[in-house]
């Protein structure tokens, strides 16, 4: 019979365009960007787009097995 094969399993990481809109509370453009930085505002003011766009090929690492370190 046929010799059994074993199968790689590799990690492919995509990186692509996506947009989302972010509600801040500011009295200045200013502070706004400066509060946006700092990731200070609320998760649910963070409103992504489903649809991502121009997918490209970031990296590929073959997965390991952790008992053939």
């Amino acid at each position: 019979m046929g010799e059994s094969t074993i199968m790689k399993k590799f990690i492919i990481t995509e990186k692509f365009t996506g947009y989302a809109d972010i509600e801040i509370d500011a009295e200045t453009e200013e502070e706004a960007i400066a509060l946006y930085n700092r990731g200070h505002y609320p998760d649910s003011n963070y409103q992504r787009d489903d649809m991502f766009y121009d997918f490209q090929l970031d990296s590929i690492t073959e997965e390991k097995r952790l008992d053939t370190i």
